[in-house]
C-alpha cells in the first residue's frame, strides 16, 4: 500500500462524497436563492440524524447543497458553513458579530461546552466577552514557545516510561495508553505531581465521570439532566467536589510557599495583568488550572490515538517515519531541538489532525444580522462550522480520505502563517509535487481568532515528541477485525478504543 493509497479507515463520510456535484457551478446557481439551500421538511428526521450520525449528515449536506446550508433542526434552523472564507469571517474577521454557543431555543444541539462549565467554571474554554479577553491576555505568556521548551524532556521521559511497561507482541488499547500518558504529562507540567499521586487519581476520576455525562451536549434539553439525581450525575457531582477541594488546597499551599515553581499552577499564581497589575484570584486560578488539565489531556490523547491508528493501516507511511527517526535520533530520546530535523514526523501528526480533528465542530451565535457568502443570516441564528467536513472537502484536498503526510512537505502558493509548528506546515501543498493555493481556513484544527486554542503549540510539540519517542523503538499493528470508529461528542474520540499489537523494532 502506497502513502497515496492509504485510507482513513472506517470513514463514515465516504458514501456521501461520491454523490458530490460541482461545488462552483452548483454554488453559483444556489446563490440566486434568497436563502441558503438545504433540506426541506421533516426537521425531526434531520435532528435524529444529527444525534445518531452527525459526521455522515454534515458531510452529506455539504456535498448535496454546497458551501452554505440551511439545516432545520427541531423548531429552528442552523446554518452550516463550509466555505473557508466564510469560516474566517466567522472566527476572525467579524468575530465580534458572533458569540460562542448556540441560540438556546434551537434543539437538539446544546452549547457543546456548557456542561463542562460545571467542572471548569469560567476558564478560557467556557468564558466569553470581556472576561475571556482579560484572561487570555494574562495567560498567553505562559504558553510562549520559550516557556514550553522547558517541558520537552518531560514529554520524552514520560513517553519512555509508558513504553517501558509494554512487552513484545502484547495487545494494547492505544487510546487508554495515550490517555494515561497525556494525563501524566499535564499533571506534571500543571501541578508538578507524579502520576501515582492521590490528586492525579482524583483528577482522573473527575475527567472520566464528567466526560461520561458530556454526551448530553447533543440531546434535547441535555443541560436539564444535571438537575436529575441519576447515578452518573451524582458521580460527576461528587468527583467535581473532590477535585475542587484538592485544587483549592494546592492553591492555598502554593500561596503560603516561598519557593517559586515552574509548573503552570505556580505561574498562574504569579501572573499579573499587563495593564492593571492585578493577579488572578483563587477562583480564577482554579478554573484555568482545571481547563488546562482537561483540554491538555483529552484532546491530545485523542489526536495521538488517531495518529497511531492511521500509521498502523499505512505501512509505507510508517516505514518512512521510522527511517527519519533512525537517521536523526539513532538510539537516543528526542528533544525539542530535534524537531526541525523531523519534518515527516510532524507531518504525520498534522495529517492525522486533518483526518481526525480532536475538535470536530464549533458553534457560534449571530449577535446581529450578518451576510455570509452572499446570504443574509438573521441575528440570533446558530452558525456551525465543522473541521471534520472542511478537512475532508475534495474541493481543497486531493485524495481527501487518504492518509498522505507528504502533502504537508511540498511547496505551496499559500501565504505562510505566522508561527507555531502546525502553522509552519499548514501553508503547504495538497499533494506531492503540486503547488496550489489552499485557503487558510480549509484547515483549522485549533480554531481561529481570539478563541484559537491557547495551548496549540504545547500540544503540537508534545505530540511530536511522543510520536518520535514511541515510534523509534516500537511498531504498532492493528488488531484484525477490531472496529475503530469515531465517536463525535465534545471531542472526537474512538468509540471502542484503539486496540493494537505492540512489536519491538529491530535495529
Amino acid at each position: 500500500m502506497t502513502s497515496s493509497q492509504a485510507r482513513a479507515v472506517d470513514n463514515p463520510a465516504g458514501s456521501a462524497r461520491q454523490a458530490r456535484t460541482d461545488g462552483t457551478a452548483n454554488g453559483a446557481a444556489l446563490r440566486r436563492s434568497p436563502h441558503p439551500p438545504g433540506p426541506t421538511g421533516q426537521p425531526l428526521r434531520t435532528a435524529y440524524a444529527f444525534l445518531t450520525n452527525p459526521l455522515d449528515l454534515l458531510t452529506r449536506l455539504r456535498h448535496e447543497y454546497g458551501p452554505i446550508v440551511r439545516v432545520p433542526l427541531g423548531r429552528s434552523s442552523v446554518y452550516l458553513i463550509n466555505d473557508p472564507a466564510a469560516v474566517q469571517e466567522v472566527l476572525v474577521n467579524s468575530q465580534r458579530a458572533f458569540a460562542k454557543g448556540i441560540h438556546r431555543k434551537q434543539m437538539p444541539v446544546n452549547e457543546g461546552i456548557q456542561p463542562l462549565a460545571l467542572l471548569l467554571g469560567s476558564g478560557l474554554l467556557t468564558s466569553a466577552g470581556e472576561l475571556h479577553r482579560i484572561r487570555r491576555r494574562l495567560i498567553q505568556p505562559l504558553f510562549h514557545r520559550q516557556r514550553i521548551s522547558a517541558y520537552g524532556r518531560t514529554f520524552a521521559t514520560l513517553a519512555e516510561e509508558t513504553v517501558s511497561r509494554w512487552s513484545d507482541g502484547k495487545q494494547l488499547d492505544i487510546h487508554a495508553e495515550m490517555s494515561e500518558l497525556t494525563l501524566g504529562i499535564v499533571t506534571r507540567t500543571v501541578l508538578d505531581l507524579p502520576l501515582d499521586s492521590d490528586v492525579v487519581a482524583t483528577v482522573r476520576r473527575a475527567i472520566v465521570a464528567n466526560m461520561g455525562v458530556s454526551r448530553r451536549v447533543i440531546i434535547p434539553g441535555g443541560r436539564h439532566l444535571e438537575k436529575i439525581p441519576l447515578p452518573t450525575t451524582l458521580r460527576a457531582r461528587g468527583s467535581r467536589a473532590d477535585l475542587d477541594r484538592l485544587i483549592r488546597e494546592m492553591i492555598a499551599d502554593r500561596r503560603r510557599s516561598t519557593v517559586d515553581g515552574n509548573d503552570l499552577l505556580s505561574l498562574l499564581l504569579a501572573a499579573r495583568d499587563a495593564d492593571t497589575g492585578a493577579p488572578l484570584d483563587d477562583d480564577a486560578v482554579r478554573d484555568e488550572a482545571l481547563t488546562i488539565l482537561l483540554a491538555g489531556h483529552e484532546t491530545t490523547a485523542n489526536a495521538l490515538s488517531w495518529a497511531f491508528h492511521l500509521l498502523g493501516n499505512a505501512p509505507q507511511v510508517r516505514e518512512t517515519l521510522h527511517a527519519e527517526l533512525d537517521e536523526v535520533l539513532g538510539d537516543r530520546l528526542p528533544s525539542l531541538d530535534d524537531l526541525p530535523r523531523l519534518p515527516y514526523t510532524r507531518a504525520v501528526f498534522t495529517e492525522s489532525l486533518r483526518l481526525y480533528p480532536a475538535v470536530w465542530i464549533m458553534f457560534r451565535r449571530t449577535l446581529v444580522d450578518h451576510n455570509l457568502g452572499g446570504y443574509d443570516i438573521p441575528a440570533g441564528s446558530t452558525v456551525l462550522v465543522s473541521q471534520w467536513v472542511m478537512h475532508r472537502d475534495p474541493e481543497y484536498w486531493p485524495d481527501p480520505d487518504g492518509f498522505v503526510p507528504q502533502r504537508w512537505l511540498e511547496p505551496s502558493t499559500t501565504a505562510p502563517p505566522a508561527t507555531g509548528p502546525t502553522a509552519s506546515v499548514a501553508a503547504t501543498s495538497t499533494g506531492p509535487g503540486s503547488a496550489v493555493t489552499r485557503p487558510k481556513y480549509a484547515f483549522f484544527p485549533f480554531g481561529g481568532g481570539t478563541r484559537q486554542c491557547i495551548g496549540n503549540t504545547f500540544a503540537e510539540l508534545e505530540a511530536a515528541i511522543i510520536l518520535a519517542t514511541i515510534c523509534r523503538r516500537w511498531r504498532l499493528d492493528p488488531v484484525a477485525g477490531a472496529p475503530v470508529v469515531p465517536l463525535p461528542r465534545v471531542t472526537l474520540r474512538p468509540r471502542l478504543g484503539v486496540p493494537m499489537i505492540a512489536h519491538r523494532r529491530d535495529h
